[in-house]
């Protein structure tokens, strides 16, 4: 019996749901899970007719995050075998983080049973979270005295603050759903039956935004932590020039002349 796509795509209108489909594997991050989601993903940027993407996972589970038999697998050849293998994983993992973070549409993920480790950290990747009353972030990693991967590191701090990702950072705690929205990490929780229908409800909403309202809000804010203000007003203003030639923009302003709203995206 086939077990199907490791990942399933499925289209809603202009919103794409991306649903890793390993469920009798909790969604681990191995390689087949982790090479489909990039294939996906890196696809996904270059289609215009996205106009929102959610990631969740099939069964219980959001994602355990990774292949913990693999670990065993691999450490029992030399250090330089051990090395090589993971720096090989470990770019597959980051090229899929960097392609949700930088999508040129929001991306939403709708989290259910355990985010844990690197599926922790696929959550965070994204624009937004949405989690049902069921979830659990989970850390993971003190438990196999290991350190982050996924940029878990980078991308907590800016969820939420460097203070309070050091906190949890060293206490890693499992944080449930309520705790979740209250600490900021996720946005919204529902019940489990409704984690799906939000999730297409949110995705659709932030679809019919004019593209590049959404790709510039989504670069400027995460660019401007690398830049003194006068550098990213230059790149502001440069970015808001550009938009004032998109068809969006000319869009926009016929429908003010007619005394419409306008609309943009929509299946």
């Amino acid at each position: 019996m086939t077990e199907g796509p490791a990942v399933r795509r499925e289209t809603f209108g202009d919103v794409v749901v991306l649903t890793m489909n390993r469920p009798q594997r909790h969604n681990i991050l191995d390689t087949e899970m982790t090479d489909a989601l990039v294939s996906e993903t890196s696809a996904l940027a270059r289609d215009e007719r996205a106009g929102a993407v959610i990631l969740t996972g099939a069964g219980p589970h959001f994602s355990l995050g990774g292949p913990l038999d693999e670990f065993d697998e691999v450490f029992g050849g030399d250090d330089d075998a051990v090395r090589a293998h993971w720096l090989q994983r470990t770019e597959a993992l980051a090229a899929l983080v960097q392609n949700l973070y930088t999508m040129p549409c929001p991306v939403i993920a709708a989290v259910h049973g355990q985010a844990a480790g690197a599926g922790f950290s696929l959550a965070l990747a994204c624009d937004v979270r949405i989690a049902s009353d069921r979830a659990k972030f989970n850390f993971g990693y003190g438990v196999l005295g290991s350190s982050t991967d996924g940029a878990m590191s980078w991308l907590l701090p800016r969820v939420l603050s460097p203070a309070k990702a050091v906190e949890l950072l060293l206490e890693q705690p499992v944080i449930r759903a309520a705790r979740a929205q209250a600490e900021g990490l996720v946005t919204t929780v529902v019940p489990a039956t409704d984690l799906h229908d939000r999730a297409l409800e949110v995705a659709t909403g932030l679809s019919r935004s004019a593209r590049h309202s959404v790709t510039a809000a989504k670069q400027l804010v995460h660019d401007s932590a690398f830049a003194t203000l006068a550098e990213h007003m230059r790149n502001e203003h440069r970015v808001f020039v550009e938009g004032m030639l998109t068809d969006d923009m000319r869009h926009a302003l016929a429908a003010r002349r007619r005394g419409e709203l306008p609309t943009f995206g929509g299946a």
